[in-house]
């Protein structure tokens, strides 16, 4: 079966830069990602930094381009790969729409506000054209088997879940929304408790409550902006407990008896497995060649991102 058609706009860090020099399996970059695909035809690229554009011209047999609209005049690609500054996502995926591709894969946030959102995803339905986004924890089999063992009741009742995170709310936290919609579904109640510098003017990052009827109570922690890496979650049920560290491992604990104060008990660390972010990418152009080769369901439809501005709403405007 030949090869589908894909484009690519925008090659800064998750478009093309986090892979420069590294070695490895994987791909944490859209570009190397879809080079590496046995199963898509990379045609061309568009970047307005010249020097990305150089770059990529003299190593790889890729067309390169500083207009994503010509670009797509051009190849007419299947799929269109979004991964641009997150103002430019809305203007581009309505460029994107103009030529029919079969599937738009844009990366988070879709938009910036739940009205754009919601229209967008409603332009993408009349017209038929699937939409993906890149929540890169959907795509992930270790945050997968999370969901598996929360739903089983392997830990237990839920009593808590804590998220920490940085660099605004939309930008950033979305990611971990979206994996507590994935999750336990829609909050029942959202309480905000206070906000502080994120990323922009226009993206605070807020420290918040959301509670379930007869469900965990869950806590999100917006720390200072920062280029360093640190995201925690942590589950804690009656039976066990279940980490994602700072290390980038999931870490799995059990109930025992505490051996210094007879009668009470531990949580204690039973195994850790490393989360292999390397594996997102190509397990998201897997599911997107499965659905619109074998009709298999997306796992991060445009749809989903109106539940999560929802959300969001519901969080800045307390």
């Amino acid at each position: 079966m030949s090869k589908l058609k894909a484009c690519l706009i925008g090659c800064g860090d998750i478009g093309y830069g986090f892979d420069k020099g590294r070695a490895g399996e994987g791909a944490l970059t859209h570009f190397k990602a879809l080079c590496d695909s046995e199963h898509f035809e990379l045609c061309g690229i568009a970047e307005i930094n010249n020097e990305v554009r150089e770059e990529i011209a003299e190593k790889f047999r890729v067309n390169v381009y500083d207009n994503a609209e010509v670009m797509l005049i051009d190849h007419k690609p299947e799929v269109v790969v979004i991964a641009s500054n997150d103002e430019t996502h809305i203007p581009f995926l309505r460029t994107a729409l103009q030529y029919a591709p079969r599937l738009v894969f844009c990366e988070k946030p879709l938009g910036l506000s739940l009205n754009e959102v919601s229209e967008i995803v409603s332009e993408y339905e009349k017209k038929n054209v699937k939409l993906q986004v890149n929540y890169t924890r959907r795509f992930l089999e270790e945050l997968y088997s999370i969901g598996q063992d929360l739903a089983s009741g392997k830990i237990g009742k839920i009593n808590s879940a804590t998220f920490y995170y940085s660099r605004g709310l939309v930008h950033n936290a979305s990611h971990y929304l979206d994996l507590v919609h994935w999750y336990f579904g829609v909050p029942d109640d959202v309480t905000t408790l206070s906000n502080r510098e994120g990323l922009g003017e226009h993206d605070n990052s807020y420290t918040f409550r959301l509670g379930y009827i007869d469900g965990p109570e869950i806590i999100f922690l917006g720390l200072d902006p920062s280029k360093i890496s640190f995201a925690e979650i942590d589950f804690v049920g009656s039976e066990g407990r279940i980490k994602f560290s700072y290390k980038n491992e999931i870490e799995y604990y059990k109930v025992v008896s505490n051996p210094n104060y007879i009668g009470f008990q531990i949580y204690e660390l039973t195994g850790s497995k490393p989360v292999r972010f390397d594996q997102a990418m190509p397990n998201a152009y897997h599911n997107i060649y499965d659905c619109l080769i074998n009709g298999a369901n997306l796992k991060c439809p445009g749809s989903e991102s109106n539940k999560l501005f929802e959300t969001i709403n519901r969080i800045k405007n307390q």
